[in-house]
């Protein structure tokens, strides 16, 4: 009953006419308009589960890949991804030093939303793309990646932060949009490169979710890269997939 009720609100009586579906670069996918299917944005985050998932604890490539799931089962909806990838200049959080970021991205009424629910504390709704930025940057001066433009690519295999100053400029960051089920920069990578991180060639599609790297991201996520190691997590896991 909780959950028809919970879907039952994400619908409204707006009018889905500025609705508009927004094409990813480089990829034959387009984000959905929530919109035309008469959902919010801020009853989307709402709805995000936060309590199967360890928030502190997990990796943002595993909890992006289990939200964006959650809504193609759920409301039917095909959002998308954007990664995020740090420069010297930006990489540093706290003590640690971060390469890259990912979030869920959706689009309502022609706009695009990223939906971080990973933050409680800083991050309590959708933000627009430059917004988020800025709040994990400090800084909007962010190159969009193209997949013509192999060098940057071929960064996504390295586990690194990327250079302020290439051939292109000189940036404080770099993102890319990618379809739903690209997992983590490496698969974004041997999609775009056509090859494995060691050059070996490869064909690697992955616009739809497959839910056998869901089963994977999730036990991650339930238990932290420590309970992961031990094998926990698979009981929980199954029972979220209904396997």
């Amino acid at each position: 009953m909780k959950k028809s009720l919970l879907a039952l609100a994400l619908f409204t009586t707006t009018t889905v006419s500025s609705a508009q579906d927004v094409p990813l670069p480089d990829y034959k996918w387009s984000t959905e308009d929530i919109s035309a299917k008469g959902l919010t944005k801020e009853a989307l985050f709402k709805s995000m589960n936060r309590n199967l998932i360890k928030l502190g604890n997990s990796i943002c490539s595993n909890r992006a890949l289990l939200w964006l799931h959650d809504f193609k089962r759920t409301y039917d909806v095909d959002g998308s991804k954007l990664f995020l990838f740090y420069t010297g200049k930006t990489g540093d959080s706290g003590a640690k030093t971060w390469w890259y970021h990912v979030t869920p991205l959706i689009v309502e009424k022609g706009l695009e939303y990223t939906m971080d629910a990973g933050f409680s504390a800083d991050i309590k709704s959708p933000l627009l793309i430059n917004d988020w930025v800025k709040k994990f940057t400090g800084s909007t001066n962010c190159k969009e990646i193209k997949a013509n433009e192999t060098d940057l690519v071929d960064l996504m295999f390295r586990n690194r932060v990327f250079p302020e100053t290439t051939k292109y400029g000189k940036f404080d960051c770099y993102y890319k949009k990618v379809p739903a089920g690209y997992w983590t920069p490496s698969s974004v990578a041997r999609n775009l490169l056509g090859v494995t991180s060691t050059g070996t060639p490869t064909t690697f599609e992955r616009p739809e979710i497959d839910l056998e790297d869901v089963f994977a991201a999730c036990k991650e996520a339930v238990t932290g890269p420590i309970g992961h190691a031990l094998g926990s997590g698979t009981k929980r896991c199954k029972k979220y997939l209904g396997l």
